[in-house]
């Protein structure tokens, strides 16, 4: 060992003290990394995954698997109403547009409406004027509204409510064309079902109107409309 010492110039055991000097920083550096990251680690806890959309989800949308993603959070800041597994939200809707990001809790999102006991689906046919703009959505509540002509013996030219409240069940599929047409599946009493296809065969016209949230059987609704009276 003293034969090496002799050995080494100055130079030389410069630039060894200087390599032991690095390699104890970098010992020091990855002391210090290791003891944040379990610090870390310590005060975020155990992660847990919860549900998260994509891609935005329109109001009254059904959930489908293109719509989920999983993400990755740490347990203490999950709250215990997020959703976790994918059979608690496929085939879902909710009454409200979501962005993407949104991580999915209890109460966003509701079962599609369905029949009631005494209730029948009715089909009808819309266009982009009839069905509101396409605003008609799965859920939404509407009033059916026909226009006569009054060309027959039977009708006088006027415009009346033909049946009030209505839920739609699923809403209509826009069409290829231009026209915007497609069919809006309806709740209807056996009754209503008689009454909306009397207009659909003799009304000049038979449209939408969309009723807003809260004021379903809030106001009674108004004698049919006659010009000239």
């Amino acid at each position: 060992m003293a034969v090496m010492r002799r050995q080494m110039n100055p130079r030389q055991r410069q630039g060894l003290l200087l390599v032991v000097v690095a390699a104890a920083g970098l010992i020091g550096v990855f002391v210090l990394v290791a003891n944040y990251v379990s610090s870390v680690s310590k005060q975020v806890g155990p992660k847990v995954e919860v549900l998260t959309l994509v891609r935005p989800l329109q109001a009254y949308q059904q959930v489908t698997t293109a719509d989920l993603g999983i993400v990755s959070l740490p347990q203490k800041w999950v709250p215990g109403t997020a959703l976790r597994d994918p059979s608690q939200a496929l085939g879902q809707i909710s009454q409200v547009p979501l962005p993407t990001g949104t991580e999915l809790e209890q109460g966003m999102l509701t079962g599609q409406p369905s029949l009631r006991p005494g209730q029948q689906e009715f089909a009808l046919p819309v266009d982009a004027t009839t069905g509101v703009a396409n605003q008609v959505q799965a859920g939404s509540v509407v009033d059916i509204v026909a226009t006569f002509s009054g060309s027959g013996q039977s009708h006088t030219a006027s415009a009346r409510v033909i049946v009030a409240d209505v839920s739609v069940l699923v809403a209509a599929q826009s069409g290829t064309g231009s026209s915007g047409g497609g069919v809006v599946t309806l709740a209807l009493t056996p009754e209503q079902v008689q009454q909306v296809a009397y207009a659909e065969s003799f009304a000049q016209k038979v449209w939408l109107s969309l009723v807003a949230p809260g004021t379903t059987g809030a106001q009674p609704q108004p004698p049919p409309y006659q010009p000239g009276l």
